[in-house]
């Protein structure tokens, strides 16, 4: 059973390994969709608002992990 375990969290290591920088991508990507739902706006700036979020949080995730 401790074989299994310890295999299991290795799996899920591989894909959250930092479990504060994934939070924050769902997050955005929730809190991004319901602007889009709630506002009129284009496609193109809904990207735009989508995209600026997540290259925040990539730069806030490598600048935490430079220090």
């Amino acid at each position: 059973m401790n074989a299994l375990n310890t295999i299991v969290r290795e799996l899920v290591g591989l894909f959250i390994e930092d479990r504060l920088f994934a939070l924050a991508i769902a997050v955005w990507l929730l809190l991004a969709g319901a602007i889009a739902a709630l506002t009129i706006g284009t496609p193109e700036i809904r990207g735009l608002v989508l995209f600026l979020g997540l290259a925040a949080i990539l730069v806030g995730g490598v600048a935490k992990g430079a220090r």
